[in-house]
């Protein structure tokens, strides 16, 4: 490979590459083992508020709430398999086969 396709491989990955902030405050690479598990952290916090909804007097009036936290669920368990594929191709993750 020459000096220039070698370049361009490198310019590709460090485009490629990017920073997420968890939640904790710290900085990890994207598609990390932190990255994921910081999603799952979110995943799970948002089902426990959506739990607790469902209880007590009022919790016909929390329908519409349940339901946008369902989806806000659903867009985060997409963003976390894109997150784990993008790990697994930059070597961040081992893949499950």
């Amino acid at each position: 490979m020459s000096k220039i396709g070698v370049l361009r491989n490198l310019i590709r990955e460090s485009i490629q590459s990017s920073q997420y902030t968890t939640t904790s405050g710290s900085v990890v690479e994207y598609g990390s083992q932190s990255h994921v598990e910081d999603i799952e952290n979110i995943i799970k916090e948002l089902q426990r508020v959506k739990h607790s909804l469902r209880r007590g007097p009022d919790r016909h009036r929390n329908r519409k709430e349940m339901h946008r936290l369902q989806s806000a669920v659903e867009a985060l368990r997409f963003l976390k398999k894109r997150a784990e594929k993008s790990g697994i191709k930059n070597g961040l993750l081992k893949g499950t086969k």
